[in-house]
């Protein structure tokens, strides 16, 4: 545009040059003045125009430097070129698709937060300086930690979980780790004292670059709750097939020994009926001890029903002696009532054959969405070696003991995706502490 200016200028001197020289000199240069004015107004207008344009687009980029991206170049259009319209309207697509894009990486950023957060895998992300740049709520919770950004991983181990150091060289494994019982709403010096138990984790760790410097981001899952599972339903098809082939064999022995002992009847032969009979009380004896092993592999899935726990409770007073602890006279619990209550009576059974001179006591606590119930017993507790065994199907520390009864509950408790743990308390006794979600909706 300035440049078609300037031609008619030149053209406008040109024909000036050649209609007034040499006649009239002095309107010549008259008018060369006022063309050569003209021409450095139109010159000084350009270089204005184009020094607000750089200027704008200079503001433009350091927003964006600054990562601001609502920034919106105004083109108004009536005195600026093609050229300049479009450097400005391309700049005004260039902020837009920025701004969207940063909007999509933000939602993206926030959606990979709460799920991290959300997630029960313990994440902590370390810098080339050992220091932690991030950890989720999991590995806050697992630390025992409100905040744990610019702490020293190292020295974080070091005094939380000295137990994970010899696992340092490990990059992905299945390790045993002895951790304290989960104990909701319990205060620091509680979960301290509390007794550990082996817990079962996957570690994995990653090597990664992250603005040009090395990174390590250590992830631990918690598998024990799935181990219980798969080992628990091992056991269901191993009882299954036993209660199979033992049923087989009784229903034909039992028959038998039934004819057996009439006919000894029949002869007066005292010597055969004591044996008859003894073979009979035994096949008894074995067919109850297949019928309690039964209990285990027919375990269904919990159906979960609103129910006053409190009132459970008490009723189950008038068979068993124990006090009961409780702030709430009425307490809602959303589970399985029949499957709570036989947790509750195996548990009442041990109590009571473990001290039968003094009644055990039943404390119930419900807060921060966990309810825990807590049966403990004033007998001479469990050796440590034990403890962790104390799950397994077959196994008991009683002579008379089918070893099934804590088994049961520990499955009734993971089908309402809860916690049991078993310690000794440390004025005696053995305590059993079950953890339960209590979310009544």
């Amino acid at each position: 545009m300035l440049i078609v200016q300037l031609i008619f200028i030149n053209i406008a001197f040109i024909i000036s040059f050649l209609l007034l020289l040499p006649s009239s000199p002095w309107l010549f240069a008259i008018s060369s003045i006022l063309l050569i004015f003209l021409a450095v107004m139109r010159y000084q207008y350009y270089h204005r125009q184009t020094h607000q344009i750089l200027q704008t687009l200079l503001h433009g980029l350091r927003n964006l430097q600054d990562g601001d991206f609502s920034i919106s170049l105004a083109d108004n259009g009536a005195n600026k070129s093609q050229s300049q319209s479009e450097v400005l309207a391309l700049f005004n697509q260039v902020t837009d698709k920025l701004r969207l894009e940063k909007q999509s990486l933000y939602q993206r950023e926030l959606l990979l937060d709460k799920v991290v957060n959300a997630s029960d895998v313990v994440t902590v992300l370390v810098n080339h300086r050992d220091t932690i740049i991030f950890a989720n709520r999991a590995a806050e919770y697992f630390f025992n930690q409100k905040s744990m950004l610019g702490m020293s991983w190292a020295t974080l181990l070091d005094e939380k979980l000295p137990e994970l150091i010899p696992h340092n060289d490990k990059d992905n494994a299945i390790i045993q780790l002895l951790l304290a019982g989960v104990n909701y709403g319990s205060n620091d010096a509680e979960v301290k004292d509390s007794a550990k138990t082996e817990q079962s984790w996957h570690l994995s760790r990653h090597q990664l670059k992250l603005h040009g410097s090395r990174h390590q981001l250590t992830l631990l899952k918690p598998i024990t709750q799935a181990m219980h599972q798969q080992e628990l339903q091992t056991w269901k098809k191993v009882i299954r097939v036993i209660n199979h082939e033992l049923n087989n064999s009784i229903a034909p022995i039992s028959s038998m020994c039934h004819s057996g002992n009439i006919l000894a009847e029949r002869l007066n032969e005292p010597q055969l009926i004591r044996v008859f009979a003894t073979i009979s009380k035994r096949i008894n004896k074995l067919a109850e001890f297949i019928q309690s092993y039964s209990q285990l592999a027919r375990l269904s899935q919990p159906k979960k029903q609103p129910f006053d726990l409190i009132k459970t409770l008490k009723q189950l007073q008038e068979l068993y002696h124990f006090t009961l602890s409780c702030q709430q006279t009425s307490l809602i619990f959303p589970g399985d009532e029949s499957q709570i209550e036989q947790l509750l009576i195996n548990l009442l059974k041990n109590a009571q054959q473990a001290c039968q001179e003094k009644p055990c006591a039943v404390n119930v606590i419900s807060q921060q969405g966990i309810l825990t119930l807590t049966v403990r017993d004033y007998g001479t507790g469990m050796p440590v070696e034990v403890l962790p065994k104390a799950f397994l199907p077959y196994y008991s520390t009683k002579a008379d003991g089918s070893g099934i009864g804590l088994s049961i509950c520990r499955e009734i408790s993971d089908g309402h995706q809860g916690q049991i743990t078993l310690n000794n308390h440390p004025e005696g006794g053995l305590q059993v502490e079950v953890h339960l979600p209590h979310i009544v909706t």
